[in-house]
């Protein structure tokens, strides 16, 4: 069954630090569960729900748009002209306005997932587990777990300051919601909420060992240890990012997961996996560790990701404004770095009409399935991805030789003559974060790759001021901490006390 959803008025909170977290669309009054089955059909439900139309704004389709929103915060995606996501997100408008329906829109989809995962959590403390339904019952736990910790852990990455490795991180971060009950909730410290994060992902993976899925739109044990790796990093515990992320990658290519290749022609051609597109990428290539699965009949219109990231769907915002990569970190790449194939420097390739503007820099790493046609598999995790947080975590771990292997291995995929250069210390680790850029580059890591090592923003020669609003941006200036929308922060009079 689906989770049935209904429309209420939010709640008003009492003072900043109380916030009641409902979302607009709540779980309403739902039949009681009564069988596992039910169940694993709701968290479906949720899965299906972070591709979606429901934030009633067509750059903002769940997931996929968020990832949109995070690169655009950062210093290597612009465009040209068009005016979506411009000033909400190239701007930095939305992440400091408190009354931004676009901040609150992502406020409130993450806490109705995660409403909805603790409904599921709720039910399976009293459904009937039938014989042979053993297995079934984990998987469902496991995976709402995961979606639990996940959806705060976007969160507290935008809303609260950093955490920072042997500090307190006694700082206010978010609410951590572990029942269903819509009441209000003081914020938990940042340190708080990292500890029931990862208290969520350690149970989840557990939960998940030997669990296999129907397909890769469900988390996995695997997924689980690629999230703790994502955890540790941002929390710069480096020793056990590295250790999850080998856990990731030993779980993955166990089964049958391998990072793309691909080769490049006399004629400067490109083919192989490593040129899917992405649209497909989950029967493309066996790179892809949890992928959100949109077959054509399940269309999400302009709300889907290649209406905006891709180089060739004939939207007014690919048309208008194709998505380009900072020419200098196009730069970092060498000269037989496979993935120079991803972009256009030049901005002369072909495009599908004369109605597409040609833009220096234009991505080809994302291909819509059709002009007509913007329905496309997005990738949430990929093999590639616990590669590059490996080697990064030993390289800042000092561990220069383990960092060199593994990135090395990755490396020689995406640039079959790469031989090392030798590097260690923090020119390795300035090396591995530069092939991150280009790797994950649209897939919505930068912004918070800057945050967790407080760096700048600093946008390069193909920014355009006058259009992007700004080109630097120090560490720590006002916006990294993103305001938490005012409809929850509002004082109440009705409240008995003013706190």
């Amino acid at each position: 069954m689906g989770m049935a959803v209904a429309g209420v008025m939010s709640l008003s909170s009492c003072a900043s630090d109380y916030l009641d977290t409902a979302p607009t669309d709540k779980i309403g009054d739902v039949e009681v569960v009564q069988t596992v089955n039910n169940l694993y059909a709701a968290l479906n439900g949720i899965h299906k729900e972070m591709v979606s139309q429901e934030s009633g704004r067509q750059a903002m389709g769940g997931e996929p748009g968020f990832m949109m929103m995070r690169d655009c915060e950062g210093d290597d995606m612009t465009w040209l002209t068009n005016t979506w996501m411009k000033a909400s997100w190239l701007g930095w408008q939305a992440n400091m306005n408190a009354t931004s329906s676009d901040n609150y829109h992502i406020w409130r989809i993450h806490y109705q997932w995660i409403l909805n995962a603790n409904k599921i959590l709720e039910g399976l403390e009293t459904v009937p587990v039938a014989t042979g339904e053993e297995q079934l019952y984990k998987q469902v736990k496991g995976e709402a777990l995961c979606i639990r910790a996940f959806a705060h852990f976007d969160l507290v990455q935008l809303y609260a300051g950093r955490y920072k490795q042997g500090g307190g991180n006694s700082q206010l971060g978010i609410p951590y919601r572990e029942t269903s009950e819509v009441t209000e909730m003081a914020r938990h410290t940042v340190e708080e909420v990292y500890a029931k994060i990862n208290a969520d992902l350690d149970e989840a993976c557990t939960l998940l060992v030997g669990i296999e899925a129907n397909d890769v739109n469900h988390y996995t044990e695997m997924v689980a240890w690629g999230l703790k790796a994502r955890v540790a990093l941002a929390m710069q515990d480096y020793a056990n990012a590295a250790n999850y992320a080998e856990k990731a990658i030993q779980l993955a290519e166990a089964e049958g997961k391998s990072l793309m290749t691909g080769t490049v022609n006399d004629k400067g051609e490109y083919s192989g996996p490593l040129f899917c597109g992405f649209a497909d990428i989950a029967s493309d290539t066996d790179e892809g560790m949890y992928v959100a699965l949109t077959p054509d009949d399940q269309t999400v219109y302009f709300y889907s990701f290649y209406a905006y990231m891709s180089w060739n769907f004939s939207s007014t915002a690919i048309r208008q404004g194709v998505k380009a990569i900072n020419a200098d970190t196009y730069d970092t790449m060498s000269e037989t770095d496979l993935r120079r194939g991803w972009w256009d420097p030049t901005g002369k390739m072909d495009v599908p009409t004369s109605a597409f503007k040609k833009t220096p820099y234009q991505n080809r790493k994302f291909t819509a399935r059709a002009v007509s046609d913007a329905v496309g598999n997005v990738a949430f995790m990929r093999l590639a991805e616990m590669y590059l947080i490996a080697a990064e975590a030993y390289a800042r771990a000092g561990q220069d030789a383990q960092a060199q292997d593994i990135f090395s291995r990755f490396q020689v995929t995406r640039d079959p003559e790469y031989v090392g250069n030798g590097n260690t210390g923090d020119a390795l680790a300035e090396e591995i974060m530069n092939s991150r850029r280009v790797e994950l580059w649209g897939e919505g890591f930068r912004f918070t790759d800057l945050k967790r090592l407080n760096l700048p923003i600093k946008r390069g020669r193909n920014f355009d001021i006058t259009f992007c609003t700004f080109l630097e941006k120090e560490a720590g200036a006002d916006g990294w901490i993103w305001e938490i929308p005012k409809i929850e922060t509002d004082y109440n009079p009705l409240c008995e006390k003013n706190y």
